[in-house]
């Protein structure tokens, strides 16, 4: 069961209310495995419906991430009125080209993080997407 530090869940869930009306998504990145860093991503979507994760800023995270000996952990966004579950659109995104889920997903080995402002405090799960669309919650100890 993965480790995540409070204050790393309350940076993802304070970036999703400062985000509303519309989704926030980041990622997360991690140290041995320990969750280290929230990393805001700009939603090039700017919808309260789906989320696209800035290119540009990926890939100088991809870098910082290199440079530092980090590992990328989680890719995170929020839901603004729904569950803390992948809807259809985020399962279909989360393969390159988007849709192609006989595929490998584009990060198979990175978990994703939903934040659900439906309810009050906010609901924080983590998912695997895997081949096929299926999708896995992962049970997560927020320590």
């Amino acid at each position: 069961m993965p480790r995540i530090p409070r204050a790393v869940v309350d940076e993802m869930v304070a970036h999703a209310r400062e985000d509303l009306p519309d989704e926030a998504c980041g990622m997360v990145h991690a140290k041995d495995g320990v969750p280290v860093a929230v990393h805001r991503v700009k939603n090039d979507a700017a919808s309260p419906y789906r989320y696209e994760m800035n290119p540009l800023q990926m890939m100088r995270l991809e870098s910082r991430r290199d440079s530092e000996g980090e590992k990328l952990f989680a890719i995170y966004h929020s839901h603004i009125a729904s569950a803390a579950r992948p809807s259809p659109t985020d399962v279909r995104m989360a393969f390159f080209p988007p849709g192609e889920v006989e595929r490998e997903p584009a990060y198979p080995e990175t978990m994703y993080i939903l934040v659900s402002l439906a309810s009050e405090p906010p609901d924080v799960r983590a998912y695997w997407i895997r081949q096929g669309g299926e999708v896995v919650e992962e049970p997560i100890e927020i320590i």
